[in-house]
């Protein structure tokens, strides 16, 4: 399987590590800035114009690359009155003008200074491309719009949530809080330029959606395209569940008003888990069945940070077993069986640990009903295909319904609550939940099943896994 990369994309990518270490730099200078320089104007806008040479450089990155200087240019400093002014444009109207409603025309430039070289990117891009001829103008032109609006709000991600993650090997040393902060806005960049080549690969599939719901072919995933997909798919789906997962609930309880620019970044973020999700899985089942292995939970091993590097390892370096289709497909149920057992057993001692742990004063039966959610999940994610639709409903109405009672009667019920909150942090986290669910599941069940497990039909399973 190739890269599916045209010509130009490919020189943007050949070299994309320096446009990484330029961005890290400027991320970790940025941190520094504020938080180590002076509280002065000319530090705040030195601060100011790092953040709008990096995000503005992302968009730019492909026609530098390129030789399409012009356009590179025009794009950042498209950028720059969001980025460098964007603080100064309320004091600057108040001051200047006598309007009411100078809040309006604030969000109105806002708005402007956000949507133009957004747009201006997308006419550019698209056209350096080339379009197809095989579905409409406006349609293509639509289609093209959502797809950068997505890309351009999940570029970045929260510094926030990868702190939480890591700040329990972090110590009151200032030296060592900066290089953890430090290490983090490296990741944060990685994700950035996972993201840049995401857009480029799913740019090539965007005008069908049976191409993004499925951004992998049944085709044999060779060793280059394996590394290259888990090491650009990894960053951007762990930093997306991070951000999306950690505090859905939390923020969803919250009773204040949400706008829409809210909604959108969150929405944006949510598509880009799913479909980053659905990428990493099923590149992870097609690599088994083009070495004719199963991994079964070794695989489950890549969903977690620094682990996952053994997994990865071993399916990039492990070769095609010389036996026969036949003899693979003989012991499947038998993997199948034993990597579920030691599953399961992994599981045990987790929550085994996690509940003796504790104080007994403190013990509950959280741990105990979570085993049980989790094991009866895994086997079933393992056997059925219709599973991935059901499972993570049932998870997070199990582990989280009295969570979700005690908040409606708290707040007076579910239907007062609906009528006075349509659009609330409620949904928005709820929604947030099931897809962070939806994609943990969907990445088990493409490690332990095969078709043949549902169908029975050996002829059939053999004629499918020959694709690879």
């Amino acid at each position: 399987m190739n890269m599916l990369f045209s010509e130009k994309q490919q020189k943007a990518i050949k070299s994309i590590w320096i446009l990484w270490a330029i961005v890290a730099f400027l991320q970790i200078s940025c941190y520094f800035i504020d938080s180590y320089g002076p509280d002065t104007t000319g530090y705040d806008y030195l601060w100011r114009i790092q953040t709008w040479f990096l995000e503005s450089l992302i968009f730019a990155w492909y026609f530098y690359k390129n030789k399409m200087f012009s356009k590179a240019i025009i794009i950042q400093l498209l950028f720059s009155p969001y980025y460098i002014f964007k603080k100064d444009w309320p004091s600057f109207i108040d001051y200047h003008f006598n309007f009411t409603n100078s809040g309006l025309i604030y969000h109105v430039i806002g708005v402007l200074s956000f949507f133009a070289p957004i747009l201006i990117f997308a006419y550019f891009y698209f056209k350096a491309e080339g379009n197809l001829n095989t579905i409409s103008k406006i349609k293509s032109l639509v289609i093209q719009l959502i797809f950068v609006l997505i890309f351009s709000v999940t570029i970045s991600s929260d510094p926030d949530s990868l702190y939480n993650y890591i700040s329990s090997f972090s110590t009151s040393n200032l030296y060592l809080k900066d290089a953890i902060v430090a290490l983090i806005f490296a990741i944060i960049s990685l994700k950035m330029i996972s993201v840049l080549i995401g857009f480029f690969y799913l740019s090539n599939r965007i005008y069908s959606v049976k191409q993004v719901l499925n951004p992998i072919d049944e085709e044999p995933v060779s060793s280059s395209f394996f590394k290259y997909g888990f090491l650009i798919t990894y960053p951007i789906l762990l930093l997306s569940i991070l951000d999306m997962g950690a505090s859905a609930l939390k923020v969803s309880f919250s009773f204040s008003s949400i706008e829409l620019v809210t909604v959108f970044y969150i929405t944006a973020n949510l598509i880009v888990l799913f479909i980053c999700g659905r990428f990493f899985a099923t590149l992870i089942q097609y690599r088994n069945f083009t070495l004719r292995r199963y991994f079964g939970v070794v695989n489950t091993l890549s969903i977690l940070p620094v682990i996952n590097l053994a997994p990865f390892f071993a399916l990039l370096f492990f070769k095609q077993k010389p036996e026969t289709t036949g003899t693979y497909i003989d012991k499947l149920k038998q993997n199948r069986n034993v990597h579920l057992s030691i599953y399961c057993a992994l599981l045990i001692l987790y929550y085994t640990y996690h509940y003796v742990s504790v104080k007994a004063d403190y013990r509950t039966f959280e741990p105990i009903y979570k085993l049980v959610v989790f094991s009866i999940s895994a086997i079933l994610l393992a056997k059925f295909k219709w599973s991935t639709k059901v499972i993570p409903f049932l998870a997070v109405m199990s582990l989280y319904y009295a969570d979700f009672k005690d908040f409606f009667d708290f707040a007076d019920g579910l239907w007062p609550f609906i009528q006075k909150k349509l659009i609330s942090f409620v949904w928005i986290g709820t929604l947030a939940m099931f897809i962070t669910y939806y994609i943990i599941d969907y990445i088990i069940h493409k490690c332990f099943y095969t078709p043949y497990f549902e169908d029975q039909n050996r002829d059939e399973f053999e004629a499918y896994i020959n694709k690879f």
